[in-house]
């Protein structure tokens, strides 16, 4: 019995032991897939690599062909021809001489009034409306992602200054113990430099926090990581583009929807032409000539149904198009306006941004400051609050520089956003691709 009991023991335990060694194998099998999947997904390198991302895998792409696919519904349901219709019609007297009529055939709707033609027109024009606001979707997303980059690029440079600033704030203590200062005034100074670096720790934590909700809103528009440290913040969103205002994507949707409305008027107003029912069939006739004698006839049907259009001619439908055609009048001069006065307002801003100085100047005289008074501290000569404020004038300048930088960025997105243009012709050509 104990024997039994051991090996049941043994052969447990060896069947725990197998499991466990299966488990830890399995474990470093999937970390290791893991890591290799990881490793091989390149990082976006550049800001075209991002926006070529937007307009080719993101889901704005799904949703700029899915408009795109209405305005091609469209057009095949105006080019569908009417259905025909069977009828079958037999007659018989119980009266009188037992007769009989058999009817049977085809009608057919026949439209002369070009009303067809017209609104097959019309839908190849809410093609393009839809062409053009599928390309103005792609063209706002990759604006919106080229907006949460500047943000991104931004707020990394700014965490990377203060973090640099930071070790400078630390490495001050080092400068406080070999200054020729009294024991109670290197104290002194020692404490006031901790309470500038614990406050500093504060602020650098809040900036941290602000660079990963930057990063975190570029994640939403690229299925990649960015490598935010190659993009130069002074480089982005360079205007290289002449587009004109004329051929911004929604205002060419505006004048295609105002064009198809126009042809939707016209073929309302065709309407007064009746639509023609064109019936064509067999006939045959049995009719009792005589008590025992029965005749059959044989032949052919036509027959032509011509509607009157006295009360219903169209007038209805025409004034629902024309009244869709003047909102969409009035709309496009609203949104032109708009974009009119977001172009004037960009332009200005970057007319006053020209006048900001590029800060490298400043920051090369803030660091010259910084280590006159270092020097002048170590001698003996200076005070801790004149150092801490040379430091803090240091990282001040450079956060200036950044904060115009971003400016100019930004405005230059804005600029395009009116326009309606990416201000690079094969951008908005891989753009317009993936509306298709």
């Amino acid at each position: 019995m104990r024997q039994r009991d051991l090996g049941r023991r043994l052969t447990t335990g060896g069947r725990g032991l197998v499991a466990a060694c299966l488990a830890v194998a399995s474990h470093f099998v999937s970390a290791e897939a893991r890591a290799q999947s990881k490793a091989v997904v390149p990082s976006l390198t550049t800001e075209r690599m991002v926006l070529e991302r937007v307009c080719t895998t993101s889901p704005l792409r799904a949703r700029a062909s899915a408009v795109r696919e209405e305005g091609v519904a469209g057009a095949k349901a105006a080019a569908v021809l009417p259905n025909p219709s069977v009828l079958v019609e037999h007659n018989r007297s119980f009266t009188g001489s037992e007769d009989t009529e058999t009817i049977s055939g085809i009608e057919f709707p026949l439209g002369i009034g070009g009303r067809r033609f017209l609104l097959a027109d019309a839908a190849e024009q809410r093609v393009a409306q839809k062409k053009a606001e599928a390309e103005a979707i792609l063209i706002d997303g990759a604006l919106d992602a080229r907006e949460a980059l500047i943000a991104a690029v931004a707020e990394s440079n700014r965490s990377a200054l203060m973090t640099a600033q930071h070790d400078t704030l630390i490495g001050i203590a080092a400068t406080i113990a070999g200054a020729q200062k009294s024991p109670s005034r290197s104290q002194h100074d020692l404490l006031r430099q901790t309470v500038e670096v614990e406050l500093h720790a504060t602020t650098l934590s809040l900036q941290n926090a602000k660079t990963a909700a930057a990063n975190a809103g570029l994640a939403a528009f690229v299925d990649r990581p960015v490598d935010l440290a190659t993009i130069q913040l002074s480089t982005m969103a360079e205007d290289g583009s002449k587009r004109s205002f004329a051929t911004h994507p929604r205002i060419l949707a505006f004048d295609a929807s105002i064009r198809a409305s126009d042809l939707e008027v016209d073929a309302a107003n065709r309407r007064w032409v009746p639509d023609l029912d064109l019936f064509f069939g067999y006939r045959e006739v049995t009719a009792f000539i005589a008590p025992d004698e029965l005749q059959v006839g044989r032949g052919l049907t036509f027959r032509v149904g011509l509607p009157i259009t006295f009360f219903d001619h169209g007038q209805g439908e025409a004034a629902i198009a024309a009244a869709q055609r003047s909102s969409t009048r009035a709309e496009r001069e609203i949104f032109a306006a708009t974009k009119r006065s977001e172009v004037k307002a960009a332009n200005d801003v970057l007319t006053e941004l020209t006048h900001v100085p590029a800060g490298v100047d400043t920051v090369a005289l803030a660091k010259k400051l910084f280590e006159q008074d270092k020097d002048l501290y170590a001698a003996g000569e200076g005070s801790i609050e004149d150092l801490l404020e040379a430091a803090g004038l240091v990282e001040s300048t450079a956060l200036a520089r950044i904060d115009a930088e971003e400016a100019r960025a930004n405005a230059r997105v804005a600029k395009m956003r009116a326009l309606g243009t990416l201000s690079n012709p094969e951008l908005e050509a891989i753009c317009a691709a993936g509306a298709k």
